[in-house]
């Protein structure tokens, strides 16, 4: 009993029986690669454009709400980098695009992401539009795969995470278990840059 109570206890606090994320390579992409421009359903109401983000660096994660893993360890890494950057925070866009769209609806992500704090945003991808911009991001997923425990509800997908600059490049591509000191250096370096 008393090994349960320490275990939530963990649990509740945010921490964990592994190491915290510490990896600290990333891919910086020289020259800086213009994204394709696409409109998904938003967590924060009505359709959101990538180019809406526009004048603020974004902090873009593929996954969905059901994954028991990759998904909360990264967007917990999210939110610990949006403390870190204290103000400066809300000059950052971070945003979730789902991979999973039957189930993540805009109120679904709306409701997952409001775990990790204010000012995150969801998106409820969808296969075409997923498609047609994967190449961009390196981005693989697959329906039915993935965790077992999910048997067919879960979806394999890749891990990495990505930063947009102000004027909707990709400039960064952070392998999953990335720390958030990494984030917050890149981060605050772009902020420097006038867009």
């Amino acid at each position: 009993m008393q090994r349960w109570f320490i275990l939530c206890l963990l649990v509740l606090s945010g921490c964990t029986l592994t190491n915290t994320p510490s990896v600290s390579t990333s891919t910086i992409i020289d020259p800086p690669t213009v994204l394709s421009d696409f409109s998904l359903p938003a967590s924060t109401g009505g359709e959101l454009r990538l180019s809406d983000l526009r004048g603020q660096p974004v902090l873009l994660y593929f996954g969905y709400t059901r994954c028991p893993d990759y998904c909360p360890i990264t967007l917990s890494e999210f939110r610990r980098v949006r403390e870190e950057l204290g103000d400066d925070g809300e000059r950052v866009h971070f945003v979730l695009i789902s991979v999973d769209p039957v189930y993540d609806t805009p109120e679904v992500l709306a409701t997952y992401l409001q775990a990790f704090g204010a000012g995150f945003i969801g998106l409820q991808g969808n296969d075409a539009t997923l498609r047609r911009i994967s190449k961009e991001y390196g981005l693989t997923y697959r329906h039915g795969g993935g965790h077992q425990h999910h048997g067919s509800a879960g979806v394999e997908h890749s891990t990495a995470s990505y930063l947009i600059d102000q004027n909707g490049r990709l400039r960064i591509v952070y392998p999953y278990g990335t720390a958030a000191s990494v984030y917050v250096q890149d981060i605050r370096t772009l902020l420097k840059e006038t867009p």
